[in-house]
């Protein structure tokens, strides 16, 4: 490509990826908490990172929640307007009438259609989410029995960033404690080796990962066994222009993490490179829902 030609690629990209995305951020709440009407229509599907227009009536119901894992009782939603100022609305803001969006994207580009797209999968996955759907009790606890499944390795080649880095690991059923150890293929020595996990996910502290091919076993108390491969690769993954696009905005930056790890996990063999960026992450409701959903082996649209 010749110099000109970059320089217009690039001024056509930055001026696509738009700066004045105003998005729905965070949920507190069941769907049936929400009501956002366009145009005269109730939207079925709002989620995080949907995009809002001008004109758009947002409504927040009073009725609290009883889900014990959200610490707010009161239902609630954030917007991310201009210039990294964010807006919550609860009942009160929207009781004498609806909250509505004066001012959004000007023109459509490549990052608000990449929060349309993804939005759709993040109302599923907030939809799913344990916070929002009962959980099975018998006995007073918590009730689950399938087999043992760890579903971060989609694919035949799960890859990761060779360096310096922690790990981490989830996985589901069985019966605790877990053992995890990591080895690398080839070699005598383990690099992880936790004896007494008692949950079902886990992280390991900082350990160099030289490029190769590494095996990782979950035994639990009842001597079944998970066995999953990855490798550590030296090459970085590709950035398409819709990554390029929303590394370029003025997004806040946990929203240009989550939706940059969305785009890792659809490239073949990105997936566990992808959970790894969100797995860290605390408390951001959208890396919660990503970190939840790639740990049951849902796969971005």
């Amino acid at each position: 490509m010749s110099k000109l030609k970059h320089v217009v690629a690039t001024l056509i990209l930055l001026i696509s990826t738009g700066v004045n995305a105003i998005y729905i951020d965070t949920i507190n709440g069941p769907p049936s908490a929400f009501h956002i009407e366009r145009e005269g229509k109730k939207l079925k599907k709002i989620a995080p990172f949907l995009p809002l227009q001008v004109g758009d009536k947002i409504i927040v119901s009073k009725r609290t929640h009883t889900f014990e894992q959200i610490r707010d009782k009161e239902n609630s939603i954030s917007l991310a307007l201009d210039d990294g100022i964010f807006k919550t609305l609860k009942y009160a803001d929207t009781q004498e009438k609806p909250y509505i969006v004066t001012a959004a994207t000007h023109s459509p580009n490549v990052v608000s259609g990449v929060m349309n797209t993804v939005s759709v999968w993040f109302h599923r996955l907030w939809k799913n989410d344990i916070q929002t759907q009962p959980l099975h009790v018998l006995d007073g606890e918590a009730h689950t029995s399938p087999p043992m499944s760890m579903y971060l390795f989609k694919g035949k080649n799960a890859k990761l960033i060779a360096g310096e880095r922690e790990l981490h690991f989830a996985w589901y059923g069985g019966k605790p404690p877990y053992q995890v150890q990591v080895y690398q293929i080839g070699a005598e020595k383990r690099l992880w080796d936790e004896k007494k996990s008692t949950t079902i996910d886990i992280v390991f502290k900082k350990q160099i990962l030289t490029a190769g091919r590494y095996q990782v076993v979950v035994n639990d108390a009842q001597g079944k066994d998970i066995v999953a491969e990855f490798t550590a690769v030296t090459d970085a993954p590709l950035q398409d222009s819709e990554a390029q696009a929303i590394e370029q905005s003025n997004l806040p930056e946990l929203s240009k993490k989550t939706l940059l790890a969305v785009l890792l996990a659809k490239q073949e063999g990105w997936y566990f490179e992808a959970y790894q960026r969100v797995a860290s992450i605390t408390g951001y409701y959208p890396a919660q829902l990503l970190k939840q959903g790639l740990e049951m082996g849902e796969r971005p649209e």
